[in-house]
């Protein structure tokens, strides 16, 4: 198994190399896990990935893709050709298939379904009647089961002459018709006399998994219940696979995960995403940002008829200062991300900069047009509109770019960047914000 340190240094190593244009793989990588390499490909830049993807053999390559996370897949996907992604979907078991197949080409996936054999496409049929929140979609089907008519004897032979899967510590007894009929633990099966039938040792107990309840409540049932796996039932009782401890820890983690991208409204972003995928993405927050920073101004500028033309500047300064302050909230989130899973170094720091920069350039450029042609209406002062437009833009870049260097710089100090960083941040935006206005402002009306 591969530790946390080997596989950041692995990776930092990596980095470096693709740098200088060398593709090679680090030897501690033999002994990587798909999540493993899903961490190194997520950080890589874009023009980056696809000349590692192409040095690795094919076997590892559907495994990977569906250990990546939703947009990291995607945008990998893209760089694709369409023959080769279908080499690499045949390559899947169902349950990696299914991770993939939403964001497959339409041409891809028909193509697909009819090379698919008649047991991978019941397989896949089942997955798909279920909603990506329940457990029925991702069930895992490396699963070991006997049929109730064999004896202990026959267990033991049969199992001497296959590997069984990972985190199985008991055996799962099963009809003709696949209904599932109880559980027994390796131990005792080995310990019984061969001449017993499967069927009187199997316990039917209620830990159990049904197809349709959330993943998270099926994590909750496997970390409680004391076993490394549990059965997976559709409503008929009929087995479809198990839940394993490690499958629960992916959706803890990755569960964890979205409640602190979620906090810089940047969801599943892939660190090196598009600029406009990224832009487009963040740009809906933006807009909603800005209705209430416009419903700020509003309350203020109720009183606009009985002040002069200055009042007017404080009237809109909250609006510089909110959109400095969410555009660097979404790349600090980012930033922060990158730190803590150590996919972010000084190697890819430049990368990430001139990205976020050019998103947030894109974002300032689109929202100073929609606040400028506002504030001229509002105001009836065509200065006024030029002035708040460069307020905006400069304030949105320097947002960005302190947005990546504070939590650096925090994470250096040996400070958290998650505690501090949106203080220093938030007062950065404002100062800045408000020294832009307010001085054009000067040059410009007074």
């Amino acid at each position: 198994m591969v530790t946390n340190e080997q596989r950041e240094s692995a990776f930092l190593w990596t980095l470096d190399l693709l740098n200088e244009g060398v593709v090679a793989l680090p030897l501690v990588s033999q002994d990587f896990s798909p999540e493993d390499w899903a961490f190194v490909f997520e950080g890589l830049p874009q023009d980056l990935r696809f000349s590692l993807w192409k040095a690795l053999t094919e076997d590892k390559k559907s495994s990977i893709l569906a250990a990546m996370r939703d947009d990291s897949r995607e945008q990998l996907i893209s760089l694709l050709s369409n023959q080769n992604l279908e080499d690499v979907a045949l390559a899947s078991s169902t349950e990696q298939l299914v991770e993939i197949l939403d964001v497959l080409p339409k041409r891809v996936v028909n193509g697909l379904i009819k090379k698919l054999s008649p047991a991978d496409t019941e397989e896949l049929e089942d997955a798909l009647n279920y909603s990506e929140e329940q457990l029925g979609r991702y069930v895992n089907h490396d699963v070991y089961s006997v049929n109730k008519s064999a004896s202990v004897g026959e267990a033991l032979a049969e199992l001497k002459l296959e590997d069984l899967p990972v985190y199985t510590d008991s055996i799962l007894v099963v009809d003709d018709s696949d209904h599932y009929l109880g559980q027994i633990d390796i131990k005792l099966l080995i310990n019984s006399p061969k001449d017993t039938n499967v069927l009187q040792l199997a316990e039917f107990s209620d830990h159990v998994l049904a197809a349709d309840m959330t993943l998270f409540d099926a994590s909750e049932s496997v970390k409680n219940c004391g076993r490394s796996m549990l059965p997976v039932l559709d409503k008929s009782g009929r087995l479809l696979g198990r839940f394993t401890i490690k499958d629960a820890i992916d959706v803890y983690q990755e569960y964890y995960e979205e409640q602190l991208s979620h906090m810089g409204r940047v969801s599943d972003e892939d660190l090196f995403a598009p600029v406009f995928t990224s832009a487009r993405r963040r740009a809906s927050w933006l807009g909603i940002n800005l209705i209430t920073a416009f419903a700020a101004s509003f309350v203020i500028g109720i009183f606009e008829e009985v002040v002069v033309q200055v009042v007017a500047l404080a009237v809109l300064m909250p609006i510089v200062a909110s959109m400095g302050g969410i555009t660097g909230s979404q790349t600090l989130t980012l930033t922060i991300r990158g730190l803590a899973t150590g996919q972010l170094a000084s190697s890819n720091l430049k990368a990430l900069g001139n990205k976020e920069v050019r998103v947030a350039f894109l974002n300032g450029i689109l929202w100073a047009l929609v606040v400028s042609a506002i504030t001229s209406v509002w105001f009836d002062n065509p200065w006024l509109s030029v002035i708040i437009a460069i307020a905006l833009i400069v304030n949105m870049l320097i947002a960005a770019l302190s947005g990546i260097f504070i939590p650096v710089l925090l994470d250096r100090m040996g400070i958290d960047p998650a505690l501090a960083g949106s203080v220093i941040l938030t007062t950065i935006t404002d100062v800045v914000g408000f020294f832009v206005f307010l001085g054009s402002a000067s040059l410009l009306l007074i």
